[in-house]
């Protein structure tokens, strides 16, 4: 599985030339799982239409399916379209496209017939064996089924084998159950491990924004703060010696980080340093001075000052040789670092 990385952006000039990586969102979204499975019931019962919600449920289902795929963001995972009862392949397992899946969606008949129509739900979560056995990483099985069950296998005890078999597969259930038969299924399926956003009921999900939105962190991606792990560097710019003003060559490069800074939610540290000509006590007064100076442009290019805090680390955290004058020259500096 893809494991949270850390966002780092910075901000480079050399000679004349300036680069930036443009701002972060506070949040971000990574994925928690490599592969998902869109996992859905064919069977006779789901072309009967729901009591309660007088619907298809094969219907219902299918919009659910096209709201998932709206929704899923595209974080590098491989996904496909699976039915059961019968089992087929309506979308290979490979790279999400959700133009593909889409398609592979629209494919879905919402009028066959019902009688005659069995469903083999054990058998059809076996089925899935040959896709799993090609995997790797963690998977997600997306299930969307209203729990009737009545040839073959036990499907709790098929799904129980599955995890047995593939320790890194976690099934998510959407139900359009109508009867206790077909909700214990459901959810004793959903029981069986704790990896499961457990049973989530179909037709909210037909209709409610958050809870699908809610239903897809839980099963597929992670909200991760940027603020706990970006870092924007000025690595180049330097201070004249035993200076703290803002020359003009610096300013274009303020003015990038006031944009990025004003862009996004986090909070900064501007953290000024020195070379080790001088005494301690001197230095650490210069590089306060420095991260003032720093503050007071940006906060003069509309940066919200309350966002901002200056600190000094004198001469105590020099990145370079400081006994080369290159070293001395990159060493007197200010690094804007996010606060978590």
């Amino acid at each position: 599985m893809i494991k949270k990385s850390f966002v780092r952006i910075m901000l480079l000039l050399l000679a004349v030339t300036f680069m930036a990586v443009p701002a972060e969102a506070k949040w971000k979204k990574v994925p928690k799982v490599d592969n998902f499975i869109l996992f859905q019931d064919y069977s006779g019962s789901m072309a009967m239409h729901h009591e309660a919600y007088k619907q298809v449920k094969i219907a219902m289902s299918k919009k659910v399916l096209a709201r998932i795929n709206e929704m899923t963001p595209e974080l590098g995972y491989n996904a496909s379209l699976h039915t059961f009862a019968p089992f087929a392949e309506m979308l290979a397992m490979g790279p999400y496209d959700k133009s593909a899946m889409s398609s592979a969606i629209e494919k879905i008949q919402t009028d066959y017939p019902i009688f005659g129509r069995l469903t083999p739900m054990g058998p059809g979560i076996s089925e899935l064996r040959p896709v799993l056995d090609n995997l790797s990483g963690k998977t997600a099985i997306i299930m969307l089924s209203d729990g009737r069950h009545n040839k073959g296998v036990d499907p709790v005890a098929e799904a129980t084998a599955i995890y047995n078999s593939y320790p890194n597969v976690c099934f998510h259930v959407i139900s359009f159950a109508e009867d206790d038969y077909g909700k214990e299924i459901l959810e004793s399926i959903a029981a069986l491990n704790d990896c499961s956003c457990g049973v989530v009921d179909g037709f909210k999900l037909m209709e409610d924004d958050v809870a699908l939105e809610d239903f897809l962190k839980c099963a597929l991606y992670d909200l991760v703060n940027v603020c706990d792990s970006e870092v924007i560097m000025f690595r180049s710019i330097q201070f004249d010696f035993d200076r703290s003003f803002i020359r003009d060559d610096m300013k274009p490069i303020l003015d990038e980080a006031a944009q990025i800074i004003k862009e996004n939610d986090c909070n900064y540290e501007l953290a000024g340093h020195t070379c080790n000509i001088g005494t301690e006590q001197y230095n650490q007064g210069l590089s306060e001075r420095r991260a003032a100076s720093v503050k007071e442009y940006l906060v003069g290019q509309g940066v919200d000052p309350m966002k901002l805090t200056t600190v000094g680390y004198g001469e105590l955290q020099p990145k370079y040789d400081n006994s080369t004058r290159e070293g001395r020259r990159l060493n007197r500096r200010v690094e804007i670092r996010v606060l978590p």
